[in-house]
This record gives C-alpha cells, sequence and structure tokens, in this order.
C-alpha cells in the first residue's frame, strides 16, 4: 500500500481501504482506518477483532478472518470533547494460494516458460493482471529474461499476488540503472561498452532528471521533475484522470528522483516520483506513482503530486537495502538541520524519522548541491551520506553514516572546503566509499574546479592532501555521478563531452585516468545537471567469474566458480597458469570449489571454463601470488633480570607484529618485551598480511633493582649539564651516546638514556628528556676606544636580549649600560628569568684621535714676533704640508711638523697676501683608517 491522501464525504465516519483479511505471505499488508475530521487531536480505535487498538489517526489492523467487524473510534477533539463513531466493516477472504508456482528460474535461449497460478483449477470469478505489459489472462508464456508477477483479483476486489524472476543464460542483469537523459536533449546508453549517445530524449533542462530501466537494461520511463516520457518517448498519461504537471523545476539540483515501490511478492511494478522544487520556488516535496502494468507496460500515473514535506531543500536521494529488497529515501528539509527518511516498503511509504544532525540549511545557498550516497558496506550495511553546503561565505561537505538495515543517521563529520567562490555543487564516491569527489563552480573570476578528497586519511589532512584534478576559467562544472561502466561522470555546462574518471580508486591524476572529453553526446550538450537515481542502480554490475582466496606461496589458493546460468547445472575446468596459445583445463567437474598451490610470488593468469546446455565459455582473470616468508626463530624461551628482553625477527618482510596478551603491542622488527609473558611474533606480505611467519616465546623476566636516573631536566642554551647515576650498586654503564662512565656531560637537548649492571648482572635502564630553556643574549661591543689624556670616557652598553638582570663585577651596577674612563677588561653578567645566565666582556683602550692648530697668519718681518708658521699637532703618523701660489706653485713642503715656514720661496720675502695649504696624515691609533686630507689658508702680513 502506498502513503496517500485521502479524502473522504463529509457523513462517513471514518475511510476504511484495504477490506480483506491478512495474507500469511505478506505480513505489512493490512486494512487502514483515516479519520477525516480535521479537528479531531487525538484517537482510539477498537477494530472490534480480539481487542486490537491503535492511537494514531491513519491506523492500521491486519484481519485474520473474514467476516463483519465492528470497528468503533473515539476521537477527542480540540478543546477536549470526545466523540464516539462506529462502522461495520466487511473484510474479504483472499484468493486461494498460487498451485505448483515457479521458483527463480533460468532458460536458455530460444526457450518459452509457461506460467499459470493455477494450473489445477483457477477460482470463479477471478480476474488477473500480469507484470510487465498488464496481460489480464490466466496463463503467459514468457521467452525473455524479466521479472513477471500475476495478481488475481476475486470479486469481492480481495487479491493475492506472486512473481518469479527468468533469466536467460548469460544475459546481463542488474542494469536499471543503464539508461541516462539529460541536459539539452542528451542521454548515454550503459547497455553498451563504450557507452553510446542517445540522441532523441525529450528532456531539456538545466538540472535534475531521473530514469529508470529493467534488470536488463530496457528503459522504461524518464523525467526532469515536470513530465513523464515513457520508453517511446511519449508523455505518460494518468490513469482515470487528466495530468498535472509535476511539482519539480528546472533549477531544482535534484529535481526528480525514481525509487521502485516493493509490493509483496509481485514485482516492481510500481515507482514513486518524487520531486524538489526550486529553493526559490514552494519548498514542496512531492511523490506520484507509476503503475507499469498500466498502457500495455508502457506505464501510467496512478497517483500525482502528494506533498511530503513543506520546505524542502533541492536534495533527495535514495539506496536500496539487499537485505530485504526495500528502499530508502531521505530529503532535508529547509530552515533547520531535519533529515526526513522514508521507507518504501511491501506496506507502503512511511516516514519512519526525521533526525536533526549536523549544520542548518537556513539560506537559499545553503539549500542547492547535490545529496550522495556511498556504496554499502556488504557486511554492516553502513554507508556514507554526503551533504554539499555551498558558500559564499564558506563551501562545506557534511558527512554522515547510514544504516540500511535499520535507517538510522548517524552524524560523523563536518568538512570546511575553502572560501566560496567557487562554489561547491556536485559530489559522488568511488566503489569503495574511500575516495570523495567535489566539482565546484567558477564564478567572479574564480575558476571552476574539480578536487579529490581520500576519506582513508586523517580529519586533519583531508583537504590539505586534495587532489585538484581538473580546473577551468571558462567552463562552469555541474554533477558527478557513478556510472555501471565503473566510472564517475561529470557534467560540463554546455560541452558536447562528459568528463571521465575512469578509475576512481586512483590516488593521482594519471592513476585516476581523468579525461575531459570522457564520453561524446552524439551532438547534444550537456548542461549542469545528472540523472539522479538509487545508489545501488548505479554501481558497477558483475557478471558470469570466480573468486580467489589465499594468494600466499606454498599454501593452498582457493578458487570458487559463480553459476553462469543458475540453476542450470554447469560443470567447470580450470588453468591455473593460462597461456591462451597452449592452454592446460583440468578435467570437466560439477565442484565449483578447487585449490592450487604455487611456489613462486607473481602474478597469474588464471582460466574457468565454465559449460552448460545453454553456454561454453572461457572467463580470464589475474591473481597476484606473494611470498609466504621463512620461519621466524626466536630462539629458547628467556628467563632474565632486566627492565626488558630486546626481541628482533629474523626474517624479511614487508610489515611485522609483536602480540602480547591477545594485543598488537609493536609493529617494528625489534621489540623490548618489559613484562614477562607470551610474544607472538609475526613477519607477513601482502596487502591484508595474509601470507605469515610467526614464533612464540616465554619470557620470564626477573625485576633488578629499582634505578632512576632522576627526572627530565633542562639546560641552558650554550651550556652543559652533568648526568650522574648516583648510587653505588651499579658499576657498568652504556649510555645512550656511547660513553661507559658514570657521569656523562651533556651539552645539546634531546633523550638519553643509560643501560647498568650491578654485580648480580642485573640489567636496568632509564631515560631522561633535558630540555632546553633560552639564554640571555648580549650584545656588548667588543672594545670601547677613550682618549685618557683628554680626560674622556665611553659608555658600555649590555644591549641585552631576553634580560631580566644585568651586573657589572668591577662596579656592582646592575643597569644595561655604564661609564667608563680608563683602560681595562669589562664584563657584563646577565640572567634571564628562567635562571639562565650569560657572560660578555669588552677591552676599553687609550685611543686619541689626531688633532692639528694652524694659525690663520704669521708676520716674517723681522721684528722678532711671530716670524715663522708653526704648525701643533699630536696622535698622527705619516705627516706632510704643501703651500701654493695664487698660480698653483708649491713654494713650501715639507714631511716634518717641526719644520717652519719662514715666508720665503727660493730664497726671496713672498709678497704679503693669502697661500692655500694642504696638509695630509694618518691617524696613530687607528692605521685601518685612510688618510685624511684638510685643506685651509695663511695670511702672510709683512
Amino acid at each position: 500500500m502506498l502513503l496517500s491522501a485521502v479524502y473522504a464525504k463529509a457523513q462517513t465516519p471514518f475511510v476504511v481501504k484495504g477490506q480483506c483479511m491478512q495474507n500469511p505471505d505478506c505480513d505489512a499488508d493490512s486494512t487502514t482506518f483515516s479519520d477525516t475530521l480535521t479537528t479531531a487531536i487525538a484517537w482510539q480505535w477498537n477494530f472490534g477483532e480480539g481487542g486490537a487498538t491503535d492511537t494514531r489517526r491513519i491506523a492500521q489492523h491486519s484481519y485474520a478472518s473474514p467476516g463483519t467487524y465492528t470497528v468503533t473510534l473515539i476521537r477527542t477533539k480540540t478543546g477536549g470533547a470526545t466523540e464516539t463513531v462506529m462502522q461495520s466493516v466487511t473484510i474479504g477472504e483472499l484468493p486461494p494460494a498460487f498451485q505448483k508456482w515457479f521458483t527463480d528460474t533460468t532458460i536458455c535461449p530460444g526457450t518459452t516458460l509457461k506460467l499459470d497460478p493455477y494450473p489445477d483449477g483457477a477460482p470463479e470469478g477471478a480476474k488477473y493482471v500480469w507484470y510487465p505489459k498488464g496481460d489480464t489472462t490466466q496463463v503467459l508464456e514468457v521467452d525473455s529474461s524479466g521479472c513477471y508477477s500475476v495478481e488475481v483479483i476475486l470479486p469481492n476486489g480481495c487479491k493475492i499476488q506472486d512473481r518469479v524472476n527468468v533469466k536467460i543464460c548469460m544475459e546481463p542483469a542488474a542494469q536499471e540503472g543503464s539508461k541516462w537523459f539529460f541536459g539539452g536533449n542528451a542521454g548515454l546508453d550503459f547497455s553498451n561498452n563504450p557507452p553510446t549517445p542517445i540522441t532523441d530524449g525529450k528532456i531539456n533542462t538545466p538540472e535534475g532528471t531521473s530514469a529508470i530501466a529493467n534488470s536488463k537494461g530496457q528503459l522504461l520511463f524518464y523525467s526532469d521533475g515536470i513530465k513523464i516520457w515513457n520508453k517511446d518517448g511519449e508523455e505518460m498519461t494518468c490513469f482515470g484522470t487528466t495530468c498535472a504537471p509535476m511539482k519539480g523545476s528546472p533549477n531544482s539540483t535534484q529535481s526528480v528522483l525514481i525509487v521502485p515501490q516493493p509490493t509483496c511478492k509481485g514485482c516492481e511494478y510500481l515507482f514513486n516520483v518524487f520531486t524538489t522544487s526550486d529553493i526559490n520556488g514552494e519548498k514542496l516535496l512531492t511523490v506520484s506513482v507509476v503503475d507499469m502494468r498500466r498502457n500495455n507496460g508502457k506505464g501510467a500515473i496512478i497517483e500525482q503530486n502528494t506533498t511530503l514535506q513543506q520546505p524542502t531543500t533541492e536534495r533527495i536521494v535514495s539506496a536500496r537495502n539487499d537485505r530485504d529488497s526495500t528502499y530508502w529515501v531521505i530529503s532535508h528539509d529547509y530552515g533547520t538541520n531535519k533529515f526526513r527518511i522514508f521507507h518504501a516498503t511491501t506496506g507502503g511509504l512511511t516516514e519512519t524519522s526525521a533526525p536533526s544532525l549536523g549544520m542548518a540549511h537556513d539560506s537559499l545557498n545553503k539549500a542547492e548541491g547535490y545529496m550522495k550516497f556511498s556504496s554499502p558496506d556488504s557486511t554492516t550495511g553502513q554507508r556514507r551520506l554526503a551533504v554539499i553546503i555551498p558558500g559564499p561565505p564558506k563551501n562545506y561537505v557534511e558527512l554522515f553514516s547510514f544504516n540500511d538495515s535499520t535507517g538510522v543517521l548517524t552524524y560523523d563529520k563536518t568538512i570546511d572546503l575553502g572560501a566560496a567562490p567557487p562554489i561547491a555543487y556536485g559530489i559522488e564516491f568511488s566503489a569503495s566509499g574511500e575516495k570523495m569527489y567535489i566539482s565546484f563552480q567558477g564564478e567572479n573570476g574564480t575558476k571552476s574546479v574539480l578536487k579529490q578528497y581520500d576519506l582513508t586519511l586523517p580529519d586533519s589532512l583531508l583537504t590539505e592532501t586534495a587532489i585538484t584534478i581538473d580546473s577551468s576559467a571558462t567552463q562552469k562544472y555541474g554533477a558527478l555521478q557513478f556510472a555501471p561502466d565503473g566510472k564517475i561522470y561529470m557534467s560540463i555546462q554546455g560541452s558536447d563531452y562528459l568528463a571521465s574518471i575512469s578509475e576512481p580508486e586512483g590516488n593521482s591524476l594519471s592513476g585516476i585516468e581523468y579525461d575531459r572529453e570522457g564520453a561524446f553526446l552524439g551532438g547534444k550538450n550537456s548542461q549542469l545537471g545528472l540523472p539522479n537515481m538509487v545508489q545501488d542502480f548505479s554501481q558497477e554490475s558483475s557478471g558470469p567469474g570466480f573468486e580467489a582466496e589465499g594468494f600466499c606461496t606454498n599454501e593452498p589458493t582457493t578458487f570458487e566458480a559463480s553459476p553462469i546460468c543458475d540453476p542450470i547445472k554447469d560443470t567447470y575446468s580450470w588453468d591455473f597458469n593460462y597461456d591462451p596459445a597452449a592452454p592446460e583445463f583440468t578435467a570437466p567437474s560439477k565442484e565449483q570449489k578447487t585449490t592450487f598451490t604455487y611456489t613462486a610470488p607473481g602474478i597469474y593468469q588464471v582460466a574457468l571454463r565454465a559449460s552448460n546446455q545453454c553456454k561454453d565459455t572461457i572467463i580470464v582473470n589475474q591473481v597476484t601470488i606473494y611470498e609466504t616468508p621463512s620461519q621466524i626463530n626466536l630462539g629458547p624461551d628467556k628467563d632474565t633480570c632486566g627492565a626488558y628482553v630486546p626481541l628482533r625477527v629474523n626474517v624479511e618482510a614487508e610489515k611485522y607484529a609483536w602480540i602480547s596478551r591477545g594485543r598488537v603491542v609493536g609493529r617494528q622488527r625489534d621489540y623490548r618485551a618489559t613484562t614477562t609473558g607470551r610474544y607472538i611474533a609475526i613477519a607477513y606480505n601482502g596487502p591484508d598480511g595474509e601470507c605469515f611467519a610467526s614464533d612464540t616465546i616465554e619470557i620470564t623476566l626477573r625485576r633488578p633493582p629499582a634505578f632512576s636516573i632522576g627526572p627530565d631536566t633542562t639546560l641552558c642554551r650554550d651550556s652543559s649539564i652533568v648526568l650522574t647515576v648516583a648510587s653505588e650498586r651499579w658499576i657498568e654503564f652504556n649510555w645512550s651516546n656511547g660513553e661507559k662512565t658514570r657521569d656523562v656531560t651533556i651539552g645539546e637537548p634531546g633523550t638519553y638514556f643509560v643501560i647498568v649492571k650491578d654485580r648480580n648482572d642485573c640489567f636496568n635502564s632509564d631515560t631522561i628528556a633535558v630540555g632546553e630553556r633560552p639564554s640571555p643574549i648580549l650584545n656588548l661591543a667588543p672594545e670601547y676606544v677613550i682618549c685618557i689624556p683628554d680626560g674622556g670616557s665611553t659608555i658600555l652598553d649590555a644591549n641585552g636580549v631576553g634580560v631580566a638582570k644585568y651586573e657589572w663585577p668591577h662596579s656592582g651596577d646592575t643597569t644595561r649600560t655604564v661609564t667608563v674612563n680608563t683602560e681595562g677588561t669589562y664584563t657584563v653578567i646577565a640572567t634571564n628569568k628562567e635562571g639562565c645566565v650569560a657572560e660578555q666582556s669588552t677591552n676599553v683602550v687609550d685611543k686619541c684621535e689626531p688633532r692639528f692648530f694652524i694659525p690663520d697668519a704669521f708676520s716674517p718681518d723681522g721684528e722678532g714676533h711671530n716670524e715663522r708658521l708653526e704648525v701643533f699637532g699630536a696622535y698622527y703618523t705619516k705627516f706632510s704640508i704643501r703651500i701654493y701660489n695664487r698660480w698653483g706653485e708649491v713654494i713650501y713642503a715639507t714631511t716634518e711638523i717641526e719644520d717652519r715656514w719662514d715666508g720665503t720661496y727660493k730664497g726671496q720675502k713672498v709678497l704679503p697676501g693669502v697661500y692655500p695649504y694642504v696638509i695630509s696624515y694618518e691617524a696613530l691609533y687607528f692605521p685601518e683608517r685612510n688618510p685624511v686630507v684638510k685643506r685651509g689658508s695663511v695670511l702672510v702680513v709683512r
């Protein structure tokens, strides 16, 4: 039964549907009672059989026997008043069980199977409706594969049905997701390899679409969320009424999703068609229902636009639970962080829960972007659910865990994808669920980007290690979708191709085999959307073949063939090192399992030849055989006194493990056993560690006397400390730095250990961590200069960094600077807040600067006063002076300052006037300086 809107006449106390006894083969079948009084707020039903009751507005009860029952409803209305209504309900008897009905079967090509629910006599007045084409005969002859079911209806309206799955030997199956329609009238047919373009599709829409085929890849129908087209490209009609447009939207990310509606023992001929409207519009989640038995197998819409939730986002996904052949559907509300989880079972479509998890989708931006399931874990049924939450200002993806057996959704993590734009849009998982691909749409000058995220890495590395696969400043990237050929495809707006990722599990750009022109669309173009499907329908299908277990040298490898045409019996022959030019198959056998032992590692081609009455085929796969490590020998059991016993695996292998008390305690080749007990060493090769060798050793470890170097300590930078074994009990020492003495001087931070031995040959050890404290830094200049004869002084500046206290020992000053006026060596000591000390010295030396005095004039007139030019100087060397006349001639020169110019040139008195001079000298105490040149003039007066 399906979740549907029920409208009753005003005089009816309540509405009853399904007035038949319970089908013992269909536990979910029941009679439904619906109260139509809108002012009622509480209900108490009594179904008139065995005290059965219910308290829901829409109540259900399964009657065990046919007959007439009085049903009583006590309803509580707004305000608290109660009202009792009663109604007689007649429950009809079911048709009898089918006679000699088939189980699922396989037939050879060209043969016919006759299906008849009552070969020994049918009930009177029975009517029949067959799937897939709506035949109404009692008997149906079939010669093609598919699911066939017949519903038998008695005149009282009660009905039962049953189904049989018919396979054609070696015909591909599980191809429900093989037909894609999307974009600008584009499509791809994945029944072929490589996929071929479909160019006659009627869809022309920018975003969400959905399509469904049967198990052998034959198209049933497809939709853009507004219209439905049947397999012939015709708009699907509505059964018994006029069709209205569905409530999807061209601008909704996941506008539509087609999900089978299970029926009790019937084929999947009913389909729920979910739609989400544009987030800028009504924000509606609706469902319509298609019955493929109508219109001669082309299908018809039997229910339209039932509202399931409002307001909702543009997201909707579905997954199949293979354990009970039911389907889960998940949507997300708008404005909150609430998911809606629906379950399509043989009892109908019901909302099972509405968990509040993760971020609120409370803006128009956050309500766009794809939501996707990963494949389930084959054992637990656990799978990932990813939700793209676009910006601006930031893009996020939220990951959840969903159990497709229980329907429980739990929060995992939120991943910050960075600033938006570019805007996160599409998302898809690799088949294993370990790799996640996200497309970003460029805008406002940003590029479109396709990235891969490795979900096996720690959360802190997820975005840091993401691989950028492709980017474009001119193209807009759209949806990502896994396809039945094992590839992931990406839409590019306006492109004649879909981009493809051929190896989605790859770890690099070359490893994933990306191609921007991965699938040609036959002249049509893609837009942003790709078909939204039940996640399991788009997975890579598997055909006949074989599986292998055990991939180690010198140990049996087990091979198990899968039937090529189950249940038709096969015979099997094997070649474990297959050479097509010279095959060597074993004798045919009906046993599906066999073993073979390889003696050398390597990659081997294995061929299976399977034969039956329909088919004879050869299937070739390769297996990788890994070296089994040599036998480990840990030596005899040990009884010793010490802190530990060193152990080592004596064979080469890819990986190692040490096990004690049932848990792994080490993964290196060497291990220190620190407690008494049994230790198991394992050396193994191969990705799953199947090829291994092991050995066990018993350790009896007697405790030595207690020993400690002392607590962890620190040293100041650029200093050292002494580590000492204080106790005289210990007589031998082996330090980690190679020293053999009781005391060691440590000048660097680090971890140090020492092994000690006493006179009883007991060993012990201890480790100490030596940390480093910062030392203060001093920047005292190496030399300062003063001129003592001039009574000079200088300021010594320690110029420290990180200094808490200064000390100048010569004076006791505690300031950063001190003033001194005598020669000598001066030292400053600095201490920081950590207590570390630094010391620096400087020399103060007596070095005066050169100085000169030259008179401005002299008077060589013979009167006995100021007759010569006298130059005075000190602290100089390499002196010279030259005096010039007005024509630039040197009229006087000397290198001796004691010489005096008498005002003559060549024995003749020079005329009164101004005479230029140039003196040159070097500093006596600063020989590293360049010579100094000074210019001036002197006046000769007569």
